[in-house]
């Protein structure tokens, strides 16, 4: 199963379960309906900061909702890192380079542009989600970690 598949599965769980339809879930994580239609459709992933709002109304896991892990960790961290922090943690933790980064993705066969982790290092932009599981796996860390929403 997809990410897409898994994503809009399990949001359909919770809205269920919450007797949600998509325009009071739009209204309480602030965004417009047409992009909750999107999501049920399996049209897009949400942005990070979207995927944030939803986790934390949910109480759950990114990691769950994206299909990455079967346990649904309840995660709510009131202050939680921000990726440009946590992204800087573990090179520091590494001893890696963001040019290094860049050559172990390329070395995996990922192409990343060095401006995109130029500006994930800088936080002038998150990565997709398709990015953000590729990070979590090459640091062997979950997406909730990387997100900060877990020490």
């Amino acid at each position: 199963m997809t990410t897409f598949e898994k994503f809009t599965e399990n949001l359909k769980d919770f809205m269920f379960d919450g007797k949600l339809t998509p325009k009071l879930l739009a209204s309480e994580i602030k965004v417009d309906r047409s992009v909750i239609y999107k999501y049920l459709r399996k049209e897009i992933l949400p942005t990070v900061p979207n995927l944030i709002s939803i986790t934390n109304y949910f109480e759950c896991s990114a990691d769950y909702i994206l299909g990455l892990s079967s346990v649904n960790s309840k995660i709510i961290n009131k202050n939680p890192v921000k990726l440009s922090e946590r992204l800087k943690e573990i090179l520091h933790k590494r001893e890696m380079s963001r040019y290094k980064l860049l050559n172990e993705l390329r070395g995996k066969n990922i192409k990343i542009a060095r401006q995109s982790i130029d500006d994930w290092y800088n936080d002038k932009r998150y990565p997709s989600i398709d990015n953000l599981i590729m990070l979590a796996g090459t640091f062997d860390c979950t997406v909730d970690y990387l997100l900060g929403r877990e020490n």
